[in-house]
């Protein structure tokens, strides 16, 4: 049997013998020039459809200057390549660049120590026109860095400062202010809070949602229910404190979801059930959360969707220099499962708000 030889790549010269114009004239029909009739321009690309013509991302890259591509650095500090919301925005990050014809380039930081460099790395490397950016901190260098330089770039979260730049963002404050007043229309009135570095921004918002709905139910601030910094072990510990005194909290409000499991795991270790002993809450859902026994009721903020739109954002800088600021605040939701219920011997007086 003969060995079959190679496709080879259709080019634009091969479209233009085809439909018998010039290549400058396939050319500026390929991209939808309004000097090509339209007639010709659904000809062009007919044609180019059926022998399965795709242009040299090279040379198109060469032409107008653009790597036609946008960057998206995954920190090593909070999330891992695999997470359920790494997945999902990613997911949707790739979709608006697929509409827009560029390319998302994902760098992966290995160590805490590199991420600076990966950073600048990534941002001068002219391997990308524009960055998203992720894990905001309160203060964050990135930001200025990324204004000297003039590289357009769209910030998926808030600095605690000034907010001249364009971000989606999600209203974490809102978010658990909503849990933890569910909470307390079961009952609760002992609540805990975990918490994860306060160097990013979303940490400040969310502990400032705890204590605004706290507030609001005038309950006092205990600062012995609420632990920041938390890692999964650490988490472990400090719940296997909490539990075991005499007004050990009946629910608690995670701010991620290891933490969350984390609480969960610990509590069943000391013979506590959950809903009935602790009601357990977590910011962001995703299978981890919704698989856990029981599942666990999540704040829900829409990944995919928030990664679509921050890549449309910033491919559309990109495009248009001059485009006015944009900055959104995603309201989340809250997905009610089993791990919640009223404290053991709690008598309702008022009934439950729908």
């Amino acid at each position: 049997m003969a060995k079959q030889l190679p496709k080879t790549m259709v080019t634009m010269k091969d479209i233009a013998r085809e439909v018998g114009l010039s290549i400058t004239t396939v050319s500026r029909a390929l991209n939808d020039h309004d000097d090509v009739a339209l007639e010709t321009r659904n000809l062009v690309h007919e044609v180019a459809r059926r022998l399965d013509y795709h242009p040299n991302a090279m040379a198109r890259s060469l032409q107008n200057n653009r790597a036609n591509a946008i960057g998206l650095l995954i920190p090593p500090i909070l999330h891992r390549a695999y997470d359920a919301f790494w997945l999902d925005f990613i997911g949707g990050a790739a979709a608006a660049c697929a509409h827009f014809g560029s390319d998302l380039l994902l760098s992966a930081v290995s160590t805490t120590e590199g991420a600076d460099h990966d950073f600048k790395r990534l941002a001068r490397g002219r391997r990308v026109d524009g960055l998203l950016l992720c894990d905001v901190q309160q203060v964050d260098p990135r930001i200025d860095y990324l204004r000297r330089h003039g590289l357009p770039f769209v910030a998926f979260g808030r600095t605690m400062g000034p907010q001249d730049y364009s971000f989606i963002d999600v209203d974490g404050a809102a978010g658990v202010r909503q849990a933890v007043e569910f909470l307390i229309q079961l009952g609760h009135r002992r609540i805990a809070y975990l918490g994860v570095s306060t160097k990013f921004s979303f940490s400040s918002f969310r502990l400032r949602g705890y204590r605004d709905a706290l507030s609001r139910a005038g309950i006092s601030y205990d600062d012995r229910l609420v632990h920041q910094e938390l890692t999964g072990p650490m988490a472990t510990a400090v719940m296997a404190q909490l539990l075991v005194t005499s007004d050990r909290p009946t629910a608690v409000f995670a701010s991620g979801d290891f933490l969350a499991l984390a609480a969960e795991k610990t509590a069943r270790s000391l013979g506590l059930d959950v809903p009935e002993d602790l009601s357990v809450v977590v910011f962001d859902d995703g299978a981890l959360v919704e698989g856990s026994d029981p599942p666990l009721t999540a704040v829900n903020q829409p990944n995919r969707r928030l990664g679509e739109e921050a890549a449309e954002l910033l491919l559309q800088r990109i495009e248009f220099r001059e485009v006015p600021l944009v900055q959104r605040l995603v309201v989340p939701s809250l997905t009610h499962r089993r791990s919640t219920a009223p404290p053991r011997d709690y008598v309702r007086t008022m009934p439950l708000a729908q």
